[in-house]
């Protein structure tokens, strides 16, 4: 039996933790991220792990990336071809934190876990008036019609609104077939209880959003009765290996680097699957 990790903030690269524990929350600037490429990498550790005959994905995550979302699903996909697969969801495991579960056979939610959400934001900061205020001046060299799409310097126009949401609707078509052909429903179905609408796990029960109410032992149960295991087959939790170090916990430039690292994902980061939840907490906190 394999255990694997996906919490904090999905985004392109690898898994990271805050080199100091913060005092609140504060959406990619200081939370874990759970990185595609660590993701993916554990992932196929699974795969070819002999003695993994099942796969338990803990997912306490509120969403981010598309594309690292579908990176990690493209990659558990391929472990629940050959392996039974089941998820547990904790706190939050809502719009990429749900799209990354779907591969699996069975989801176990806790009665208040926040997911669903499958929806899709879009979007960018526009930080040129603030600079000016500081006295900041700056000047961008650019070729390409749509090298400064996701400028901060200025709004989008209405041609690159127009592109911006058909870029959304193409993710959001992808976050609808692939509910539907994980919960056997109609993409039609999927709508009615998506266009970003969160439910608690006992909500997503009755939508069937999700298969059980539960927690990890639950998942555990399930994943070894899918396999045809003894309830005393151990457990082994994946970690990718040559996993990178955070900084010093003691350095505050080590801090300083973690924020500005989290700004550069979450403003490269372009189409996002993040739950609505997320972002009012991001507003309050700012």
């Amino acid at each position: 039996m394999a255990l694997l990790r996906i919490e904090g903030e999905i985004v392109d690269g690898r898994s990271q933790r805050p080199p100091l524990k913060p005092p609140f929350a504060l959406p990619f600037l200081l939370n874990e991220r759970a990185g595609d490429l660590s993701v993916v990498q554990a992932a196929r550790q699974v795969l070819k792990d002999k003695r993994a005959a099942a796969l338990v994905v803990y997912i306490d995550s509120g969403g981010g990336s598309a594309t690292a979302s579908e990176a990690m699903t493209a990659a558990l996909k391929k472990v629940a071809a050959k392996k039974p697969l089941v998820v547990a969801m904790g706190p939050v495991a809502a719009s990429g934190g749900y799209y990354v579960a779907t591969p699996a056979r069975w989801m176990v939610a806790q009665p208040g876990t926040i997911t669903g959400s499958i929806g899709v934001l879009h979007g960018k900061f526009v930080n040129a008036g603030l600079l000016g205020k500081l006295l900041f001046s700056r000047e961008t060299i650019s070729r390409g019609k749509r090298a400064t799409l996701l400028s901060s310097e200025r709004p989008f126009s209405e041609e690159e609104r127009e592109l911006i949401w058909r870029q959304i609707r193409r993710t959001y078509d992808l976050f609808l077939d692939r509910v539907a052909a994980s919960r056997q429903l109609t993409c039609e179905a999927v709508d009615a209880v998506g266009g970003g609408r969160v439910w608690t796990g006992r909500q997503a029960l009755e939508r069937g959003l999700v298969d059980e109410l539960g927690g990890v032992d639950q998942a555990l149960e399930k994943a070894r009765h899918l396999a045809g295991l003894s309830h005393r087959a151990p457990l082994r939790e994946v970690r990718p290996g040559k996993r990178s170090l955070p900084p010093s916990p003691t350095s505050s430039l080590a801090l300083a680097q973690y924020v500005i690292e989290g700004w550069r994902q979450f403003n490269e980061a372009g189409t996002l699957c993040l739950c609505p939840l997320i972002v009012d907490d991001l507003s309050n906190d700012l």
